[in-house]
C-alpha cells in the first residue's frame, strides 16, 4: 500500500473549520441564496441517540445540510422539513418511529439515519411503503442487506477488516484477535469478516465477543493478552474502545501487538481521549476523505457545519457520511421533473449512479438488487499526537461477502 506524507492534526482540523465559515463555499442545492417557501417536502431519519452511546452525528450533519439547502432555494423553491427520531437503541421504538415518519408524517424519503437497531426493524416497512432510505451510517448486517436501504459508510465489518488488512499486510503479522460487542447482527458478523480474511490468508484469528451492557475493559484486556496474537482489532463504537484501551495500556499491550481500529475511532478528540501511551500505536481505517482534506465537497461539509450546524455536533467520519447522504437525496429531488412525492423521490434516488465526490474513493450508486454496498474502499491512518497521519492511498476491502457487489459493478454502468 503506497504511503503518503499527508498529516492531519486536531489543531489543523480545528483551524480549518474556523476558516471554512468565512472563506469556503457554504451554499447548497440550487445555491441561489434565496430562502425557500411553500409546501415543505418531508424527509426523516432515525438515530440511536439515547442509549449506550450517542449515535446521532450523521443526522446532525444532514440537518445542517438541509438547512443550507433551504437557505438556497430549497427543492426548486420548496423547503425540506427534516424530522429526526431517536430509537433509544430499542427495536420496538425504532419500528414505532419509522411508522410515524412513513405513515403519519408521510416522508418522501429517509436520509442521514444511523442506528444499531432500525435497519432490522424497518427494512420490510420501507419496501412495503416504497420508501428509499439513504442512511449516513449503517451498523449491523441488516443495514447492508435491505432492498430499499443503503448507507454511505462501509460498515463496521468492512472497516474492521480494512484495519486488520492494513496491519497484517504492513507488518507481516501471522495472527490476529478480533474484539466486538455481542449485539445481534453485529459482533459475530464483524469479526466473521476478519475470520474469513484470516482463513483465506492462513492467519489464525481468535474472536472475543463481550456483553455491551456489562463492558469490563480489564476482563477483555486479559483475554486479549491470553490470546498472544500479533495483531488486535476492535470492531465497535469509539466509546466502547476507550475502557478496553485503558486496560490494555495498564498491561502494556501496545508494545506486544499491533492495534487496528475501524473508522469509528477517526474522531478529532480520539488522540486526547486515549492519551500519550497510544500515540503512534493505533492504526485506523478511514471510510471517507481525511477530515482536513481540501477537496470541494469536504470543504463544503466543513463550511456547512460551521454555519448551519451546532458547535457541539461531532466532526467525524459519521458526520461526513450524513452530509453525503443529504447531498445525494437533495440532488435526486432536484432532478425530478414535476411533482416531488414518494414515488418520484424513490425513482430518482434508486436511479442514482456514478455519483462522484472527493470525499469518497470511488463513485457512489444505489443500484439494483436486494442489497447495497457502494462504499467498500478506504484508507489507513496512524493516530499521532494531536491528530492522524494518513498512511495509504485507497484500497479495496478483501471480504468474500462483497463478491456479489463486485460482480454487479463489473457489469458496468454503475461506477464507470
Amino acid at each position: 500500500m503506497k504511503k503518503t506524507t499527508y498529516l492531519g492534526s486536531a489543531l489543523v482540523i480545528a483551524m480549518t473549520f474556523v476558516a471554512s465559515g468565512a472563506m469556503a463555499q457554504d451554499k447548497c442545492g440550487l445555491g441561489n441564496g434565496k430562502k425557500a417557501s411553500g409546501e415543505p417536502i418531508q424527509i426523516g431519519a432515525i438515530v440511536g441517540k439515547t442509549g449506550p452511546e450517542d449515535f446521532s452525528s450523521s443526522a446532525r450533519a444532514a440537518d445542517a445540510y438541509f438547512k443550507c439547502v433551504n437557505a438556497n432555494g430549497g427543492i426548486n423553491g420548496r423547503p425540506i422539513a427534516y424530522t429526526i427520531q431517536d430509537d433509544t437503541w430499542n427495536p420496538e421504538v425504532a419500528s414505532q418511529a419509522a411508522n410515524k415518519l412513513v405513515k403519519d408524517t408521510k416522508v418522501v424519503a429517509m436520509a442521514g439515519s444511523s442506528s444499531f437497531v432500525e435497519c432490522g426493524a424497518n427494512n420490510k416497512l420501507y419496501v412495503d411503503e416504497g420508501v428509499a432510505s439513504v442512511a449516513g451510517v449503517g451498523v449491523p448486517r441488516a443495514c447492508f442487506f435491505g432492498k430499499n436501504y443503503i448507507s454511505f459508510n462501509q460498515g463496521p465489518r468492512q472497516s474492521t477488516l480494512g484495519a486488520a488488512q492494513y496491519i497484517v499486510e504492513t507488518f507481516k503479522l501471522k495472527s490476529l484477535t478480533c474484539v466486538a460487542p455481542g449485539i445481534p447482527g453485529f459482533g459475530d458478523w464483524v469479526c466473521g469478516g476478519v475470520e474469513s480474511y484470516g482463513k483465506a490468508n492462513n492467519i489464525p484469528v481468535k474472536t472475543v465477543i463481550f456483553d455491551p451492557g456489562q463492558l469490563d475493559g480489564n476482563a477483555i484486556a486479559l483475554q486479549v493478552a491470553a490470546a498472544k496474537s500479533e495483531g488486535v482489532v476492535l470492531g465497535m463504537p469509539r466509546g466502547m474502545m476507550l475502557p478496553i484501551l485503558t486496560a490494555a495500556e495498564q498491561q502494556d499491550l501496545g508494545k506486544s501487538a499491533k492495534w487496528g481500529l475501524p473508522t469509528s475511532a477517526y474522531h478529532v478528540d480520539m488522540p486526547k481521549a486515549v492519551g500519550k501511551y497510544w500515540h503512534d500505536k493505533l492504526y485506523v481505517h478511514m471510510e471517507l476523505e481525511p477530515m482536513d482534506g481540501t477537496g470541494p465537497d469536504n470543504t463544503n461539509w466543513k463550511a456547512v457545519m460551521e454555519k448551519y450546524g451546532d458547535k457541539k455536533d461531532p466532526r467525524d467520519t459519521f458526520s461526513q457520511a450524513g452530509y453525503l447522504s443529504a447531498r445525494v437525496v437533495t440532488d435526486a429531488l432536484l432532478s425530478i421533473k414535476g411533482n416531488v412525492d414518494r414515488k418520484s423521490a424513490y425513482q430518482a434516488i434508486v436511479n442514482t449512479k456514478k455519483w462522484k465526490s472527493d470525499m469518497m474513493c470511488a463513485p457512489w450508486y444505489f443500484g439494483p438488487g436486494e442489497r447495497h454496498q457502494a462504499n467498500h474502499k478506504g484508507r489507513a491512518a496512524q493516530l499521532v499526537k494531536g491528530g492522524f497521519k494518513t498512511l495509504s492511498e485507497c484500497y479495496q476491502s478483501k471480504d468474500a461477502e462483497l463478491e456479489d457487489i463486485l460482480k454487479l459493478e463489473a457489469k458496468g454502468g454503475l461506477v464507470n
